[in-house]
This record gives C-alpha cells, sequence and structure tokens, in this order.
C-alpha cells in the first residue's frame, strides 16, 4: 500500500549514545552515594525501559515499613493521579487497587510507599508481576521473601 507520508528513521547509534551518558551519570551518582546501587544496578541493566533508566525509582528499606491500609478508600497523592485514578482509590477494587500498588513501586516515593502500601496486600499482589523486570528484581534482592511468595 504506497503512501506518500515519511517515516523518520531511528537513530539507533544516537540512542546507544544517549544511553551510555545516562548510564554514567547514574553509575556517579551511586558513587557519590546519591543513589542506592541496587537502584542504580536497575536503571543502567539492559533490561531497564527508557523511562526507568531516566526516572529510577524509591524503594522503602524494609518491608515491615508498610504500614499502609489493607481496604477502604485512600487519597492518591497528586502526582500518581491521572483521569484513570484519581484523588482516590478503593483498595477493595481490585482494578484500582492494582493501578495504585504499581504507581507507588514505578513512581512514589518511599514515604508514600511506607503510608500507602500494605505488606500483606503486596505479597498477595507479588506473583501478579506488577513491575518492570529490573525494579521488581530489585525490590526481591531487598526482600527475598517477596520471591517466595506463592501464586493465589
Amino acid at each position: 500500500m504506497p503512501t506518500d507520508m515519511e517515516f523518520p528513521v531511528p537513530n539507533f547509534e544516537e540512542a546507544a549514545r544517549t544511553r551510555a551518558v545516562q548510564n554514567e551519570g547514574v553509575r556517579r551518582a551511586v558513587d557519590q552515594g546519591c543513589l542506592a546501587p541496587d537502584i542504580g544496578a536497575a536503571m543502567i541493566s539492559p533490561e531497564a525501559s527508557d523511562w526507568l533508566a531516566a526516572q529510577g525509582f524509591e524503594a522503602v528499606a524494609s518491608l515491615e515499613d508498610l504500614e499502609g491500609p489493607s481496604s477502604g478508600p485512600v487519597e492518591v497523592p497528586a502526582r500518581l493521579a491521572d483521569c484513570e485514578l484519581s484523588g482516590h482509590a478503593d483498595l477493595d477494587n481490585a482494578w484500582q487497587r492494582l493501578q495504585l500498588y504499581r504507581r507507588l513501586l514505578l513512581t512514589g516515593t518511599a514515604e508514600q510507599q511506607r503510608q500507602l502500601l500494605n505488606r500483606e496486600l503486596l505479597q498477595q499482589m507479588w506473583p501478579q508481576r506488577i513491575g518492570p523486570p529490573a525494579l521488581l528484581r530489585t525490590w526481591e534482592d531487598r526482600f527475598p521473601e517477596l520471591r517466595h511468595t506463592p501464586s493465589p
């Protein structure tokens, strides 16, 4: 099917150079103590998406820190909310719970994770693989008990 539209040709060499510069910045941040080594390793992992490599993520120091509620409505922090998950999420609604937990793992601060993630719910949901592999592996390395969570 002929078309008049021209599509841009991907510049893979430039993308590789950009990723190398990002990776070097991540290594420097780890060396300077500004970024946890395990999170830095996840960010420069070959399997990390461009978004994860550029944005990074946070993780609590202990699963015991997770004090979030196990049911009912919770307020969604403004920077995690959008049209799909507005200012509140109902933890009794499986879809809303999944969306909130996924966002907290990807973009939530450690403090937001402490306040909103519930340890038991997180462990129940873990077999659903609710985040990118590099992020999940970091959490499992920090908290080996997540690796051994049985599927529901």
